[in-house]
């Protein structure tokens, strides 16, 4: 298991995986980045994360996942900070539902060999931290979209892991997950939201 786990984002999403892996492995620290002090606060507050920062600081260096868990157009900007100071044994992670933007952004980059797409299927019609649960990701599927140049054993230690915490993995290439989620998630609410 990971000795530190870090988080860019604890809302809803991010917040819940931080519960889930601090309600079964209580013994890894996990840091999160926020500029939602509240939600920080909160989280501190209840154990789930030892320390919470305003800024994005050398601390998480040593994390062996970090989880990217903004909006999709924000994780972009969090990937170059992150580039710069991510140790090499530090695999980063997303959560967005939509994977081909990262993906294009990541390509050819030193994040590619240790960047795995990630789309938990599940959520709330509430948002935020104090919606989050430690049960969100209890068997949901949860979508992994490693790069071409991720290692195959990386892949493998860190599906295993996200299955320790209760969800159904699959491993698909981000091009595929794009499609089958514009087909069977997104889709359907195009209907659901035209007026009668």
């Amino acid at each position: 298991m990971p000795d530190k786990i870090g988080f860019i984002g604890l809302g809803l999403i991010g917040g819940s995986i931080a519960k889930t892996i601090h309600r079964i492995y209580p013994e890894i620290t996990l840091i999160a980045h926020d500029l939602n002090t509240d939600a920080l606060a909160l989280a501190e507050e209840e154990s789930v994360i030892s320390q919470g920062f305003s800024e994005i600081t050398d601390d998480f260096a040593k994390c062996r996942y970090i989880f990217l868990c903004t909006p999709v157009q924000k994780n972009a900007e969090f990937l170059a900070n992150l580039s710069d100071f991510a140790g090499e044994n530090c695999i980063i992670t997303d959560v967005g539902s939509v994977k081909g933007s990262i993906h294009t952004l990541v390509s050819g980059t030193a994040i590619a060999p240790r960047f795995i797409g990630g789309h938990p299927m599940t959520g709330s019609e509430k948002s935020g931290y104090e919606h989050a649960t430690p049960y969100l990701l209890e068997n949901a599927y949860y979508i992994l979209t490693p790069t071409s140049e991720t290692d195959a054993g990386i892949v493998r230690e860190f599906e295993d892991f996200i299955r320790s915490l209760g969800a159904i993995t699959m491993v698909l290439d981000y091009e595929s997950h794009d499609f089958i989620t514009a087909g069977i998630s997104h889709l359907p609410h195009i209907p659901a939201s035209v007026p009668s």
